[in-house]
């Protein structure tokens, strides 16, 4: 049972996280520039209830009648951020493959569990399905969202998994490929933001135990070894250790390690940040040859 000090601890981290994000992400979204050559249909409702979840659409010029799109999903260690943290990049990125990118906004850690989350992001999928008639999903999103592109691929296309996450959603299409852009890869259970992934008060007595790869997709490769991924990361990306041991277990797997250019710092997540970066056009290039490229 969670005890009331790691509750402790793992509330302060997440109300630090929270603060230093907000930080630097208020000055970012204010000095945005998004690109033209998008169509955008903002803040439609996927999820009713007392707090309705919401999703944007961004169409590219001249795609009409698409049977495919992304799934972004956003960072921010499950307990931060909303879809407009990656509108810029969505739109880039559905300019760069030439399909819709359906960004999607979920509840967060603590006021859920990680199965609720996937659960949520599998709701969006069916309801774009019913909705515009997208029958194939390519699942993008950084830090926090790459793991969540890759659970929730992995979910998709093996039902024992989906049932071991707790994932009863029934998802109508397929998912083909999962983009991941500074990706979390390990997460403790003891500690922040792991801790919250299970989300059990001191006094329930029983829990609801997730397997082991919920905390190490390293763990979870072998399970899927045709999702088709794309992984991209920087030099001074605090995850990119992690990301190049991932991809030693997916040999097929493209890569992107970008590398300090001048003053252009690849810190964590920067194709999230800058979308306009060189660097962050070679990985979103990368991310959209991984989807619609690659079949």
């Amino acid at each position: 049972m969670f005890n009331s000090f790691k509750r402790y601890r793992a509330e302060k981290f997440r109300k630090l996280f929270i603060q230093n994000c907000t930080a630097f992400d208020t000055p970012r979204l204010e000095s945005e520039v998004l690109p033209d050559d998008c169509k955008a249909e903002l803040d439609i409702i996927y999820k009713d209830g007392d707090k309705p979840l919401k999703l944007d659409i961004y169409t590219p010029f001249g795609c009409y009648g698409a049977k495919e799109c992304f799934i972004l999903i956003h960072g921010g260690a499950f307990v931060y951020g909303t879809k407009k943290l990656d509108r810029n990049f969505g739109m880039h990125l559905a300019i760069k493959a030439g399909i819709p990118v359906v960004n999607v906004d979920y509840t967060l850690l603590p006021d859920c569990t990680l199965p609720q989350i996937i659960n949520e992001i599998f709701k969006a999928m069916n309801f774009v399905y019913i909705k515009y008639g997208f029958k194939t999903y390519h699942t993008v999103g950084d830090s926090a969202g790459g793991y969540l592109a890759y659970m929730v691929g992995v979910c998709a296309r093996n039902r024992h998994t989906a049932h071991a996450m707790w994932v009863f959603e029934k998802l109508r299409g397929t998912v083909e490929s999962a983009g991941m852009v500074c990706p979390g890869i390990k997460m403790s259970i003891k500690e922040f933001p792991g801790f919250f992934f299970e989300n059990l008060p001191d006094n329930k007595k029983e829990h609801q135990r997730l397997p082991d790869y919920a905390y190490d997709l390293n763990k979870l490769v072998d399970r899927d070894m045709g999702l088709r991924v794309a992984i991209v990361t920087g030099e001074d990306d605090m995850m990119r250790e992690q990301s190049k041991e991932f991809k030693s277990h997916l040999p097929d797997a493209l890569f992107d390690d970008a590398l300090n250019d001048g003053d252009l710092k690849m810190h964590h997540v920067f194709q999230i940040a800058h979308p306009d970066w060189p660097q962050s056009q070679k990985a979103i290039a990368l991310i959209a040859e991984n989807a619609v490229g690659r079949r």
